[in-house]
C-alpha cells in the first residue's frame, strides 16, 4: 500500500498535442536524481552492514542497541531520508515526523530504543498509532507500527484483527492532512498572489466561498488505493476551511458517504460535469471543477524561454531548476485564475492549467496563452452559459474548449500553473470507460473532427490522440465553423 508520503508525479500527457520528444520536467529530474543519490547513501549503509554479516545474528530485539549506534545503522539512514533530509543531516524530533501519534497513542520517549518514529505515515493509519522502523538481525531493516497499548505490529492485517475491522484512508485522514500541511505552509497562497499577480489583478480575487468547488468521480472510494486518492484531494480543500462537492455514479454513492463526503449523484462524466456547471449558476458562484486523484498545485515563476534551434531541453531544464516554485491550494490555484481571466482583455470564461508536469517544455511558451486546449483535471468557468456535450464519453474537455473558442472568443490557459496526478491508468474514472481496441477513443476524435473542422488533426506521434490548432477553424458570418484555408 502507498505510504503518504509517497506519490506517483505527474501525468506525462500528450493531449496537448505533440510537439518535440517530451523529457521528464527539471523539477522532477532533481528530486529523482536527489532521491537516488540519498537512496543509494542508505542502500551503501544496508550493504556494508550486511556484508559484515548484520549484527551477527538472525532476529534482533526492538530494545537491542545494534552495533555502533543508532545513527549509523540502516534503520536511521531510512528514516532521514523519509524525512527527506540532506545527506549528513539529522531528522527532525520524533515527535515532528510524520510517523508519531496524531493524538493519545503510545508515548514515544518509551519506544524501544531499536525503533525509531518514522518520516512517512502509511495512509490508513489511526490517529493514534505511530509507525517506526526497526533494525534487523542481518542488517536490513523493517517498516511496524506501534499500537497505543505500546504493542509491535508487522502487518495491515494483522492490525486489522486486533481492531476487528477493516481499515482504510478514513481512519488516517488527519494524517493525511498533516502532510498536506506541511507542504502548504500558512499564508502560502497569499505569498503567490503578490508574486504572480499584477495590482490590477488582485484586485479580482475572490474569497472561497464565492466559488463551487466540484470533484467529478467515479468508482474510486472502495479501493485503498482510491480512497488514498479521494481523501488526499478532499485533505487540501480541508486544510482551506472548505468542503467540495463530489459529482459521483450513483453506484457508488454510499461508498463515498461513508468517507464522509459530500457526495450527490451526478451520473457519467459529462453529465455530471454539467450538473457542476448548473449547480453553480444557481448559486450565482464561479465553478471549479477538479480531478479525484491530484496531490499537489504549484505556480512556477519563469519568464519565457526561447528555445529555438536547440536540440535538446538541457538549458531548459536548467532554467526550470531554478526558477522560484510557490506551493498553492486548489482554492489559491482557482482564485489565480479567475483573478487573471477577470482580468484580461476580451471576455474569457474558461479558464486553466499547463496540461502536462513537464516545466521544461511549458516556459517556452508565454505564460498565458488564449487559444489553446483547456485540460478537464482542473479548470474554472465564470459565468459562460457553455455545456459539455452529453454524447461524449472521452476527449469532452476539448470540445468545451471549443465551445468557448467558438461563444467568446478566446480562453486563459496559464502555462505556468501545474498539477501532480497520477496516470490514467487509475481504476474507475475515464479509464473504464477506454476500451484496449480504441474504439471509443475513434469515436469521440471522430465527433471533434465533424464539429470543429479544421480544428483537429491525428497525432502522429501517440495513437488515438489529436493535435488541437483552433486557428485552422474559421468562423462564418454565420456563426458556424468551417476548416480554414490550408496554409500557404
Amino acid at each position: 500500500a502507498p505510504s503518504v508520503g509517497s506519490r506517483a508525479h505527474g501525468r506525462a500527457s500528450a493531449r496537448a498535442g505533440g510537439s518535440a520528444r517530451r523529457l521528464p520536467a527539471a523539477a522532477m529530474g532533481l528530486r529523482r536524481a536527489y532521491r537516488r543519490r540519498v537512496k543509494g547513501d542508505r542502500f551503501a549503509t544496508t550493504a556494508s552492514v550486511r556484508t559484515k554479516k548484520g549484527y551477527g545474528k538472525a532476529m534482533s530485539s526492538p530494545w537491542e542497541l545494534p552495533p555502533g549506534g543508532l545513527s549509523k545503522s540502516p534503520a536511521y539512514k531510512l528514516v532521514a531520508s523519509r524525512c527527506r533530509c540532506k545527506i549528513g543531516m539529522r531528522p527532525p524530533p520524533p515527535e515532528q515526523r510524520a510517523g508519531a501519534p496524531l493524538s493519545g497513542g503510545f508515548p514515544i520517549k518509551r519506544w524501544p530504543p531499536n525503533v525509531l518514529v518514522d518520516g512517512e505515515r502509511t495512509f490508513w493509519l489511526p490517529d493514534d498509532w505511530g509507525q517506526g522502523v526497526k533494525n534487523t538481525g542481518p542488517g536490513g531493516t523493517y517498516v511496524v507500527w506501534m499500537s497505543p497499548g505500546g504493542k509491535i505490529f508487522y502487518h495491515r492485517p494483522t492490525i486489522e484483527r486486533h481492531l476487528g475491522r477493516a481499515l482504510t484512508a478514513l481512519d488516517g485522514f488527519r494524517g493525511i492532512l498533516r502532510t498536506v500541511q506541511f507542504h502548504l505552509p500558512p499564508k502560502a497562497d497569499q505569498a503567490a498572489f503578490q508574486a504572480v499577480l499584477t495590482p490590477k489583478e488582485r484586485r479580482h480575487i475572490l474569497p472561497a466561498d464565492k466559488f463551487h468547488f466540484a470533484i467529478v468521480s467515479a468508482r474510486r472510494a472502495t479501493t485503498l488505493e482510491g480512497t488514498y486518492d479521494v481523501m488526499t484531494v478532499e485533505a487540501h480543500f480541508r486544510h482551506m476551511g472548505v468542503k467540495p462537492v463530489w459529482y459521483v455514479d450513483a453506484a457508488s454513492l454510499e461508498d463515498y458517504k461513508r468517507l464522509s463526503l459530500d457526495a450527490k449523484v451526478g451520473g457519467k462524466l459529462t453529465p455530471a460535469r454539467n450538473m457542476a456547471l448548473d449547480d453553480a449558476a444557481k448559486k450565482g458562484k464561479v465553478c471549479v471543477q477538479v480531478s479525484d486523484d491530484i496531490s499537489r498545485w504549484e505556480y512556477v515563476q519563469c519568464k519565457k524561454l526561447d528555445c529555438r534551434g536547440e536540440t535538446d531541453f538541457s538549458r531548459a531544464n536548467s532554467v526550470a531548476a531554478k526558477a522560484k516554485r510557490y506551493p498553492l491550494s486548489p482554492v489559491g490555484a482557482a482564485q489565480i485564475l479567475l483573478a487573471k481571466m477577470r482580468a484580461a482583455e476580451g471576455t474569457p470564461q474558461l479558464a486553466g492549467i499547463h496540461p502536462h508536469a513537464n516545466v521544461a517544455q511549458a516556459i517556452s511558451q508565454d505564460e498565458i496563452t488564449r487559444y489553446h486546449f483547456i485540460l478537464g483535471d482542473f479548470f474554472v468557468v465564470d459565468k459562460s452559459r457553455c455545456r459539455f456535450d452529453a454524447s461524449m464519453t472521452l476527449k469532452e474537455d476539448y470540445d468545451f474548449t471549443c465551445s468557448h473558442l467558438h461563444k467568446h472568443g478566446s480562453v486563459l490557459r496559464n502555462n505556468r500553473l501545474f498539477i501532480s496526478v497520477k496516470h490514467s491508468s487509475n481504476a474507475g474514472g475515464a479509464v473504464s470507460t477506454r476500451d484496449g481496441a480504441g474504439s471509443e477513443e475513434r469515436k469521440n476524435i471522430a465527433t471533434l473532427m465533424r464539429k470543429w473542422p479544421g480544428a483537429f488533426r491525428m497525432n502522429g506521434r501517440r495513437q488515438d490522440e489529436v493535435v488541437m490548432t483552433w486557428d485552422r477553424c474559421r468562423l462564418r458570418p454565420d456563426g458556424t465553423v468551417e476548416a480554414a484555408a490550408p496554409r500557404a
